[in-house]
């Protein structure tokens, strides 16, 4: 647990946005000043209190530049005034393409994951004439994200993919599935978007089997988990009616039922999602993820 005063998925990305809104999106130096001299001494007291972690090539920038000008002064003592925040900006703007090029990294490990995803998704719909589709949220209580840190996230996550893999509990008849983390933005906290298959001729209810899931999530988490899914009678009703419902019973031999539900899939993979990329992760920490097919 954190400073009970230190959400750290949002401390992480008021930091990101801090840097890039001065690097890209003329931020005024005045407020980025008094941005700074509010972020940086929680965001520091954070890092301190955990060295094993990864950073956002923004945030890494932030780190490194400062200690030049702050050296070992501890940050309960630091007060970026005037000068010093110049200083600090001249020094930030030799990691803009750096910050950019991380970009571009992560675009083009988007599309693998795309191509990964459709193929695999491909062959989980050609399988069986009929699949029931199940897409989910799984997230975290507003009230009790600042009880939740990166590493509780990838605990939970890890329990979860051990009952995905395991087939046990509500995934007992499951024939695929993919996940992908992200961090909210503003203020929505660490959370895993999760498509799974199942075999349609058990005659199970999507929207039970979303609500047995999110239950299940909400025991991994012992109470700070929450969820959220399209599956109600009305949502997907909204969605019928627009000719876009992409959960649910999907029938192969329907084109355009088919073409909903990869577009759910691939959701996953959005690439115009960078803002919700993790800004905070452990070494080698996996973000995206799907099972993989075998032949019956």
């Amino acid at each position: 647990m954190l400073h009970p005063f230190i959400n750290q998925s949002k401390i992480t990305n008021d930091v990101d946005r801090l840097v890039k809104n001065l690097l890209f999106n003329n931020l005024s130096s005045k407020h980025f000043q008094d941005q700074l001299n509010e972020l940086y001494r929680p965001f520091m007291y954070m890092h301190y209190s955990n060295y094993s972690l990864n950073y956002s090539q923004s945030i890494n920038a932030l780190m490194d530049s400062s200690i030049m000008f702050i050296g070992a002064e501890h940050p309960c003592n630091v007060i970026w005034e005037y000068d010093m925040t110049q200083n600090l900006i001249t020094e930030l703007l030799k990691y803009k393409d750096k910050i950019s090029t991380e970009r571009y990294n992560w675009l083009y490990q988007e599309k693998r994951n795309k191509e990964s995803l459709d193929l695999y998704f491909k062959n989980l719909i050609e399988r069986r004439s009929r699949v029931l589709v199940i897409f989910i949220e799984l997230k975290y209580l507003k009230d009790q994200r600042h009880n939740v840190n990166i590493h509780s996230f990838h605990n939970h996550m890890k329990k979860l993919r051990k009952l995905i893999s395991k087939r046990n509990s509500c995934f007992k008849h499951l024939t695929g599935y993919a996940w992908a983390l992200e961090q909210g933005y503003k203020n929505g906290g660490f959370h895993c978007h999760l498509v799974l298959t199942y075999d349609n001729s058990k005659k199970y209810s999507d929207w039970l089997i979303a609500k047995t899931i999110g239950e299940k999530w909400q025991e991994i988490t012992e109470g700070v988990g929450t969820y959220h899914s399209s599956h109600d009678s009305e949502t997907k009703r909204n969605f019928e009616m627009k000719g876009k419902l992409g959960v649910g019973r999907i029938r192969r031999d329907n084109p355009q039922e088919v073409e909903n539900a990869f577009t759910v899939a691939r959701y996953l993979t959005k690439t115009d999602k960078y803002d919700q990329k993790l800004k905070v992760w452990l070494p080698k920490m996996q973000t995206f993820g799907h099972g993989e097919f075998k032949e019956e």
